[in-house]
């Protein structure tokens, strides 16, 4: 008798198949009253747990099939959306240019607002991927990186990794910085920054986390299998 799969091969049947998301009813999710996106639900519940409550239950949102968030950049939600329907995101490939550590780090923050742990962990992997204390980010946008440690990311108690990763850099960097009128300026807007950098000044370079699970196997099942046996089974005989 013949004993069960392997565990690797179980994990694969037990994915949905990416059609069967489609099958959902289509939300509205309107950002900053700017623009609408039309979304299945049923993708939004399995990455989201603030979408996942919104649409549960009898809340408004639910009956409607209509959300409202106040996230200030449609452009930016429109990285999550690409996250859900499709594998050329900018979750699926190396950081080409350093602008795209920044949209790394808001996806991050964005993550943690919706409550989307998965986007969060895959945004942070692609961060820490390539990021080493040489690696050429422009200084507007480490100081943005700064700006959004400090204000778009919680302090915890135990910190958050992507938090940790940027004041790193930034401490890495700190000589460079202060050079320049826009990092003396963020540092009289946030006073918050100057200690964070020193805690982080001539300090290692915090852990790079291991590839998420999720990335090492495809997020859904296949639509269909047509496995090797079968088609040596159905293939038509050589004379």
């Amino acid at each position: 008798m013949a004993g069960p799969p392997p565990k690797s091969t179980l994990s694969e049947y037990e994915k949905p198949k990416f059609s069967k998301f489609l099958t959902s009813s289509v939300i509205a999710v309107t950002v900053a009253k700017l623009r609408t996106f039309y979304l299945h639900s049923a993708l939004l519940n399995a990455e989201s747990e603030r979408f996942s409550n919104s649409l549960s239950g009898k809340f408004k949102e639910a009956e409607e099939k209509a959300i409202e968030i106040e996230d200030k950049d449609p452009d930016l939600f429109g990285f999550f959306v690409e996250y859900l329907y499709r594998d050329c995101s900018i979750l699926s490939r190396k950081v080409t240019h350093y602008s795209e550590y920044v949209t790394l780090a808001r996806l991050h923050a964005l993550g943690e607002r919706i409550v989307a742990p998965k986007l969060q962990s895959y945004s942070l992997w692609r961060f820490c991927q390539s990021l080493e204390s040489d690696t050429f980010i422009s200084d507007e946008s480490s100081c943005e990186l700064l700006r959004i440690a400090c204000t778009e990311i919680t302090e915890r108690v135990r910190e958050d990794p992507m938090r940790a990763q940027i004041f790193w850099y930034g401490g890495a960097n700190i000589s460079n910085l202060q050079r320049l009128d826009m990092f003396r300026q963020l540092l009289c807007d946030i006073p918050d920054l100057g200690k964070q950098l020193c805690l982080w000044v001539e300090q290692n370079q915090p852990k790079k986390l291991p590839e998420p699970n999720e990335l090492q196997y495809q997020r859904f099942a296949p639509e269909s299998e047509y496995s090797l046996q079968r088609a040596l089974e159905t293939a038509p005989k050589v004379e």
